[in-house]
């Protein structure tokens, strides 16, 4: 249980911190502003970051990494949820919506990548 919640806080500070760094640092220049290119650039970035929080989300829990990935989509679900419905956001929905699909894809993949890579192991160790 301990590793679990460990694991979705690593997770969800590797995601948030990550991304919360790029927009920061593309908009502490004067004269930036939201392009489609930096949207992009920003999604492909924010699905790298991603598949980074569900691999080592599945690293710190130690097992069932697909599981704990699917926990941390739905906290990410969750608090977009209610940043969302509260008005905290200040981006359209649609930019919403495009964060919140990138982010649980991305979770859902490393969560997998770390799958294979236990079982990949397992095969060696059993060999």
């Amino acid at each position: 249980m301990i590793l679990t919640i460990l694991s979705l806080v690593i997770g969800y500070l590797t995601l948030s911190i990550s991304v919360a760094l790029l927009y920061t640092a593309w908009f502490s220049g004067a004269g930036h502003e939201v392009t489609s290119q930096f949207l992009t650039f920003a999604s492909v970035c924010s699905l790298g970051f991603a598949t980074l929080s569900g691999w080592l989300t599945g690293l710190v829990a130690q097992r069932a990494p697909i599981f704990h990935a699917g926990l941390l989509s739905i906290l990410l679900t969750v608090v977009w949820g209610i940043s969302t419905l509260t008005g905290e956001s200040s981006e359209p929905l649609s930019v919403a919506i495009l964060n919140l699909t990138i982010g649980t894809a991305g979770v859902m993949i490393g969560g997998w990548w770390r799958f294979r890579q236990m079982k990949a192991k397992d095969k060696t160790e059993q060999a």
